[in-house]
């Protein structure tokens, strides 16, 4: 009897860290998720200048929030899918940086698609397990 409790005992703090991980996961990509967006509108509105402060302090703001939350990411997630986020990221504010306004909507479009298929793969869906 002991060992069906320890059994029962395991399994439910198992399960308690996998509902800890993917509420983790959700929650960090959907604030990410919201930082871009705001990126995006601030590259529309200041299309003639990219490279102004308002866009450059969002960048850096997310890119601070970014490199915060990557190291338990990377024990969390696959490695492959945190590293091309990592590129997709700090590629945005180099050109940002660089004030190239179409690769820079290219750049933050591509990273909200990314994180959009990251999320849709996050959440295990009857579809992602068969």
């Amino acid at each position: 009897m002991k060992k069906v409790i320890v059994i029962v005992v395991v399994f439910l703090i198992m399960i308690g860290g996998m509902i800890g991980e993917i509420t983790y996961v959700n929650k960090f990509y959907n604030g990410l998720q919201a930082d871009l967006e705001a990126i995006a509108q601030s590259i529309d509105e200041n299309e003639e200048h990219v490279q102004n402060p308002q866009t450059e302090q969002l960048c850096d703001a997310m890119l601070k929030k970014w490199e915060k939350g990557k190291r338990a990411l990377l024990m969390l997630q696959n490695h492959n899918t945190v590293r091309n986020l990592d590129d997709k990221l700090v590629s945005l504010a180099a050109v940002v940086g660089s004030d190239n306004y179409n690769d820079a909507v290219i750049f933050v479009q591509s990273a909200i698609n990314y994180i959009d298929d990251v999320l849709l793969d996050s959440v295990p869906f009857l579809s992602n397990i068969l």
